[in-house]
This record gives structure tokens, C-alpha cells and sequence, in this order.
């Protein structure tokens, strides 16, 4: 266009000037050449390879052998490395203790390594570190375990001190003076932890009278009343070989490992005259409708929110595929709470959710961190996600992503010896079968997207749900009120009633 503008130009003034007007013709232009297609670039390192299909996991079961004096071995044999690991379990925990001695179990598996036979604690300690073994003890609500980590060359020195620690452990007054000193301090500082108050508080709230409610590890009430002649006493009511499984994962072979076993525990015999704790009470009878807590930390920059109702038993065939749904819910960093409360409105680092693997009656827990002035629309938005899972379910693509991560969880559990030991320790602990991770992971791989919807409906009931709230007291009856909830009863880091309740309505 610039050209014929131009030329257009000179033919006015050559009119102008009396001439005749001259245009010059303009040249068309020259046709553009076309570039040629450009090749493929050429892949250095080869043609890409294409991903085969994953392999399905399949947890291998391991075998059952006759232990000492009736108890029952569970071994898988795991040749690659040099190590065994090898836990003691015995199905008694702090359901199970006096309602007033609340604790008993939990500090008695911590005397568990303050000496036996012939070794004061230092003594015990110094044997372990010569072994390069790793000991640990644990009492929870379901069992009590003593479990050590140890080279295949020096097993059956090891095996020879986890004896000494469970048929002839010291009890000594000078340890349960320390150990006790250091069990009431760790109570005492649980009260500063406003997420360790969540999770007692709302134990103690749902489960009331139950021996549930009661933490594994006492209060500072129940301490009071927990001497060193009841952990002598409870200790050998509980530790007995007729109940007792050894879950042994690692380099050892089935001669080779029963043999280790009844040479360290020949000793080791069921008391005749001590009678066995009764089972756990296995139904717990909740009230009906919305109940609310609150415990007030008045200068908590944040609101530990927690939301709690029924879950099935451990042992209940659907448990495994209620998992999965936790993992969509609330049980990953990709969960839909998580994406909601942390990515999308940023009032919390981190919300999850869970549900209790227990003998006795479950419960299934959300709990998340929440900015104070944020408490009301998050609490709002964590019951909207739990409804819109109850009510719609999960997708088929949430489904694919699940059988993924179930797969993927279960290779990671069985790639350590110390993974395998505890996740079949744990199945022994909860009464479950030796083969139960193969039953499990078969299930959920075969659940679909229906199956998961019908136990979303009734699992994920916030009918009969509570909400305990442990932050600044006004916030929280706001928060409360705002969402149309019932009105707080107020309770203490224990769970306990301090006062009246006060209405949440407006």
C-alpha cells in the first residue's frame, strides 16, 4: 500500500505542473518461496520406551510355627539383607487396665528396658548398644509390644536380652522414681499442646465411659493412683506365652528362628494362678444428634477443630475399602479437605482425617488447624465436603487414582524389614490374620465406585457426629452459632465438664 500511495502522489504533480501524467507501473511481487517441512528432530538417546503396565502388589503372607510354651510365630523370611526384626505382641492394653489407674499399661511397657536378670537399666541399655540393636517398648488401647531391630549375626544374643526384659524384668524403685518422674512431666506439658488436647478431649467426649475414652497414656489424675507393685502385678497378668504372637521378619530361617526362640524363652510360662483380662467392651452406645465441645485457650492464635463420629471395627470385612475413602476424604495431601481448607482458602497448613484400627468400636476423626478468624467458614466447608462425599460419593477416576495409592502404599510398607515387622506386628495386635495386608489390598483393588458410595452413606453421617473445638472460647461459640449447631458443653484438656453449658444460638 506504501508503493501505490506513492506513486499516486507523483502522477498529482506531474498534473499539477502541466505534464502528463506518468504512472509507473508497480512490479508484482515475487511469489514467496514455501520453506520446507522441518525433520523430526532426532532423539539422542533412542526411541522412547513405552511404560509397561504396573505389576499389582501382592503383600506375601507370612508362615505360622508352633512358639514356646503355646505362643504362636509368624515369620517371613527376607533374605536380601542381614537383619531381623522381631516383635513380642500381647493382646492386653489400656481398655483393658482399671478404669482408675488409667496409664497402668502404658507405664508399665515403659519399664519393659529399665533392667532384667542381672543388668540395672544402664546396665540393659549398654547391652542393646553393644548389639548395634534398636529396642522399643509400646502399650496402646488394643496391646502391649516389645519389638527389636538387630543384625541376623547377633539375633540370638538379642533374643536372650527381650527375654530377660519380659520373664524377668528388675522393677526397680530407683528406675519407676525416674521413669515416673518423666512419665508425670510428659502429662503435664500434654495439657500445653493444644493438638494433643484435641486429641484426647474429643477421645474422651465420644467414647465417654468406655474404655476408649480413656487415653493410653493416663492423665495426671490416674498417675496418682499407678505404683510400682500394680506394674509389677499387671505385668505378669499380661505377659504370658498362650497369648502372645512373635511376628519375625528377615534373614533367619523356620529351624533356625524357633530354635533362637526356645532357647531364650524356655522359661517363659503361663501363670496358672493369675486370671486374664476380660475382652474389651465391643459396642459403644452413642447419643443421638449433633453434640458440641469446646475447651478455651484464650490466647491460641489458632482453633484446633475436630470432627468425630462412628467407624467400623478393625476387623470388620468393609474396613480395608473405608480407607480408601479416607484417603479421598481427608487421609492425603491431594484429599478433598486438604485441597478445600489449605489450597483453595489457605486457613489451615494441613487438614486430615482418619479412622481408628481398634479391637472395640471405631471412630472416624477430621482435624485441622485453623486460623482463629477463620473457624467459622472452615468448620463450614469441612462439614460440606464430608456431606458432598456422603451423599455423592467418589468418581471413577478417584477411584483408578486410589487403587494406585493403595498399591503404592503397600510397596512402600513392605520395602524395609522394619515396614513389614510393623504392619504385621500391628495385624497381630488388632487379632487380625496373618495373611490380612493380601485380603486387604484384594479388597480395595475390587471395590468400585457404587461400593465406596454405599459405605460413604454410612460412614460419613454427621447426624450423630460432635465437634470439639479447643481455642478461644468466643470464637469457637461463634463459629459454633454461625453454623447453626447445637450449644458447647465446655471441657477440660482431659475431656472433663468444667461448666455450664453455654448457648450457641443466637
Amino acid at each position: 500500500m506504501k508503493t501505490v500511495r506513492i506513486a499516486l502522489m507523483t502522477a498529482v504533480v506531474a498534473v499539477g505542473c502541466g505534464g502528463a501524467p506518468r504512472v509507473s507501473p508497480v512490479p508484482a511481487p515475487a511469489p514467496v518461496a514455501s520453506s520446507p517441512a522441518p525433520a523430526a528432530a532426532v532423539d539422542p538417546l533412542g526411541p522412547r520406551p513405552t511404560p509397561k503396565e504396573p505389576v499389582a502388589f501382592v503383600p506375601p503372607e507370612p508362615r505360622v510355627l508352633e512358639g514356646p510354651a503355646h505362643s504362636k510365630i509368624w515369620l517371613l523370611e527376607r533374605h536380601n539383607l542381614p537383619l531381623v526384626s522381631v516383635a513380642v505382641v500381647v493382646p492386653y492394653g489400656s481398655a483393658l487396665e482399671p478404669a482408675d489407674q488409667g496409664g497402668l499399661a502404658f507405664a508399665s511397657a515403659d519399664m519393659l528396658d529399665e533392667g532384667a536378670a542381672d543388668r540395672d537399666a544402664l546396665a540393659f541399655s549398654q547391652a542393646i548398644n553393644d548389639l548395634g540393636a534398636k529396642l522399643a517398648t509400646s502399650a496402646d488401647r488394643d496391646a502391649s509390644v516389645v519389638s527389636v531391630e538387630v543384625l541376623a549375626a547377633k539375633l540370638e544374643p538379642a533374643l536372650a536380652l527381650v527375654s530377660d526384659a519380659i520373664v524377668r524384668p528388675r522393677h526397680d524403685a530407683k528406675d519407676w522414681t525416674r521413669v515416673q518422674a518423666l512419665w508425670v512431666n510428659a502429662l503435664k506439658n500434654r495439657a500445653h499442646e493444644p493438638n494433643e488436647v484435641a486429641r484426647v478431649a474429643t477421645t474422651a467426649t465420644f467414647y465417654g465411659e468406655h474404655p476408649y475414652g480413656r487415653p493410653p497414656e493416663g492423665t495426671l489424675t490416674s498417675a496418682q493412683h499407678v505404683l510400682l507393685n500394680d506394674i509389677s502385678a499387671w505385668h505378669k497378668r499380661i505377659w504370658r506365652p498362650d497369648v502372645a504372637t512373635f511376628v519375625v521378619v528377615g534373614d533367619v530361617t523356620p529351624d533356625r528362628i524357633t530354635s533362637m526362640l526356645a532357647k531364650a524363652f524356655g522359661a517363659w510360662k503361663a501363670p496358672t494362678s493369675l486370671p486374664m483380662p476380660s475382652s474389651v467392651e465391643p459396642y459403644l452406645v452413642r447419643p443421638k444428634g449433633m453434640r458440641t465441645f469446646v475447651v478455651d485457650r484464650t490466647d491460641a492464635p489458632q482453633i484446633i477443630m475436630s470432627l468425630a463420629s462412628s467407624g467400623p471395627r478393625s476387623g470388620d470385612p468393609v474396613f480395608a475399602r473405608i480407607n480408601m475413602l479416607n484417603i479421598a476424604l481427608g487421609g492425603s495431601f491431594t484429599s478433598r479437605l486438604n485441597q478445600n481448607l489449605r489450597e483453595d482458602h489457605g486457613w489451615t497448613y494441613g487438614a486430615r482425617s482418619h479412622f481408628n484400627a481398634q479391637r472395640g468400636p471405631g471412630m472416624f476423626v477430621v482435624r485441622a488447624a485453623i486460623r482463629s478468624d477463620a473457624i467459622a467458614p472452615a468448620l463450614r466447608e469441612a462439614r460440606k465436603e464430608i456431606d458432598r462425599a456422603a451423599k455423592e460419593g467418589l468418581s471413577d477416576a478417584e477411584v483408578d487414582k486410589l487403587r494406585a495409592l493403595v498399591n503404592g502404599d503397600a510397596l512402600h510398607a513392605y520395602g524395609t524389614v522394619q515396614g513389614v515387622g510393623g504392619s504385621l506386628a500391628g495385624n497381630a495386635a488388632l487379632g487380625l490374620a496373618p495373611d490380612q495386608d493380601a485380603k486387604d489390598i484384594s479388597s480395595q483393588r475390587s471395590a468400585t465406585a457404587k461400593d465406596l458410595a454405599i459405605l460413604a452413606a454410612k460412614y460419613l453421617d454427621l447426624a450423630s457426629a460432635e465437634v470439639v473445638l479447643v481455642g478461644p472460647k468466643e470464637l469457637a461459640v461463634k463459629a459454633l452459632a454461625d453454623n447453626g449447631l447445637p450449644s458447647p458443653e465446655f471441657v477440660d484438656a482431659d475431656g472433663k465438664p468444667v461448666g455450664p453449658r453455654l448457648s450457641a444460638a443466637p
